[in-house]
């Protein structure tokens, strides 16, 4: 992961467990999930390899942007817009 992303090992953190698709908005993934380093003695790669298993990674020397109210409300209804295409099949 560390080659693919440039991100060096120690400062990679993982979280994985959800399953595709994904119903987790992309504005609770920081603080809903789980985060391990991927050199802590916590994290594991258990259920890595199950079909349908979502990983999520993250550098953890970068910070959260605080995001306007503007910019939360059109993430929110790109989200919503996206989940109504998928329910109708497009």
């Amino acid at each position: 992961l560390s080659e693919l992303s440039g991100v060096p090992a120690e400062y990679i953190c993982c979280s994985q467990g959800r399953s595709f698709p994904v119903e987790i908005s992309c504005l609770d993934i920081e603080n809903e999930l789980r985060w391990y380093s991927i050199t802590s003695d916590r994290y594991s790669l258990l259920g890595l390899y199950d079909d349908g298993n979502v990983l999520y990674y993250k550098d953890n020397r970068e910070t959260m942007k605080e995001l306007t109210d503007k910019e939360r409300s059109e993430i929110l209804e790109a989200e919503a817009a996206r989940s109504v295409k998928e329910d109708c099949g497009n």
